[in-house]
């Protein structure tokens, strides 16, 4: 009987480790990004998705929502704008199903990420299908690095909230 208990525990715990590695590597988006135009992008869980905002930039110089489409949010700082929702992890570090914002065009894509390496993610907007899009290199950044605003970091994933957040 003991043996059979066991068993039947151990055949439980083995069954639950898959379900663990996926939410791990799911997390691995999780992280402060620098887009290829040197803005500090945080990625990080909301729900059972990822959303994105900007926390800062590599030069440290403020920019403007200039292009946006609605002309009441075109003077606005863009320090603090969450471009990125709704990524929802697949399966072998790419994730789908988001939306995220090009400041620079003032227009929305769809998107989807693929994580290329621990430090390394691919960040893909489109049009309709993924083929009709442009892909950007981001590279994961020290969060206390110079010029990211630590005051707009969201909790990193696991992570106890602190005090003021």
């Amino acid at each position: 009987m003991r043996l059979t208990l066991l068993s039947a525990a151990l055949l439980l715990a083995m069954a639950a480790l898959p379900a663990a590695a996926a939410n791990s590597q799911s997390d691995d988006i999780a992280g402060v990004w620098q887009t290829k135009t040197g803005g500090y992008v945080q990625v990080y869980k909301d729900g059972d998705s990822y959303d994105g905002r900007i926390v800062g930039s590599s030069d440290g110089k403020p920019r403007y929502d200039k292009k946006n489409p609605d002309a009441d949010k075109r003077g606005r700082r863009l320090l603090g704008v969450v471009i990125l929702h709704g990524l929802k992890y697949q399966d072998n570090g790419e994730y789908d199903g988001g939306h995220i914002y090009d400041p620079n065009s003032g227009k929305t894509y769809k998107a989807k990420a693929t994580m290329k390496g621990p430090d390394t993610l691919d960040a893909r907007g489109y049009i309709g299908i993924s083929l009709l899009g442009k892909t950007q290199t981001w590279h994961r950044i020290d969060p206390k690095a110079e010029h990211v605003h630590q005051d707009l970091l969201h909790q990193p994933v696991g992570a106890a909230p602190q005090s003021g957040n």
